[in-house]
């Protein structure tokens, strides 16, 4: 074998080699969760009800009254009206709002668009009833940095510092986000008095239209502090997860 031969078995050999890796790291990076992020351990469950658009009619009459011609979700401009599809049996072609992909900012327009009344036009935002809402404190940056603060400031009484794990976690700060994001805030949410803005929840208030647990899985990215529970039960058995 010449050497130019072998110059090129090895040139081969080579990029052959750098093909398998960047495709090795780009198929481990296409199943990582950064690519997935923000991170949604627990998807949209049908088990537990349905979200379906503001204004909907009870479930049965929805469901009859519903002639799957999605007006309603082209009427929807931030985008949150999802469909169910083939795998979910009667439900197909039914609407619903997944807010771990897009909450419903009760901008009244897929009412109006809807040709058969499923969906009725509402005067009023706190008439709205999607479902309400869960907080959990452990999760929420802002109970947590406040939390911190107490702990922080018992070590300073008690004549210790700190630790440096402590004052990094203490740098993320207060969120407020869902507060901020709500459509009814000052009612369906208000803040706690103080600095940290740890979120109060007010369920006689809250309409469940999901654009706080569409922040806060941003924020937090991964289990989102705050949820919306489905209150909605579905007609028919739900045959698989959306």
């Amino acid at each position: 074998m010449t050497a130019t031969t072998r110059r090129e078995v090895v040139g081969t050999m080579a990029t052959t080699l750098a093909m398998l890796v960047v495709g090795g790291i780009a198929h481990w990076l296409s199943r990582g969760r950064w690519v997935q992020y923000p991170a949604v351990k627990r998807p949209y469950a049908k088990a537990a009800g349905i979200l379906r658009p503001p204004g909907s009619l009870p479930e049965a009459e929805f469901f009859a009254a519903c002639i799957r011609c999605y007006r309603c979700q082209d009427a929807c401009e931030p985008g949150a009206i999802q469909f169910y599809t083939e795998r979910d049996g009667a439900y197909f072609h039914t609407p619903y709002v997944d807010p771990a992909k897009a909450g419903c900012t009760l901008c009244n327009k897929c009412g109006p668009a809807c040709p058969t009344g499923a969906i009725l036009p509402f005067g009023d935002m706190t008439a709205v009833d999607m479902g309400k809402v869960e907080l959990s404190e452990d999760l929420c940056l802002s109970f947590k940095a406040r939390d911190l603060r107490s702990r922080q400031e018992l070590l300073t009484q008690l004549g210790r510092h700190p630790t440096e794990v402590e004052a990094e976690a203490e740098r993320r700060g207060p969120c407020g986000e869902c507060y901020t994001f709500c459509p009814l805030r000052g009612r369906a949410i208000t803040l706690e008095p103080g600095q940290f803005l740890a979120p109060i929840v007010h369920l006689e208030a809250c309409v469940g239209c999901g654009m706080c647990e569409e922040i806060c899985r941003t924020m937090v990215r991964g289990e989102p502090a705050i949820r919306v529970v489905r209150t909605r039960r579905p007609v028919y058995p739900l045959e698989s997860a959306a």
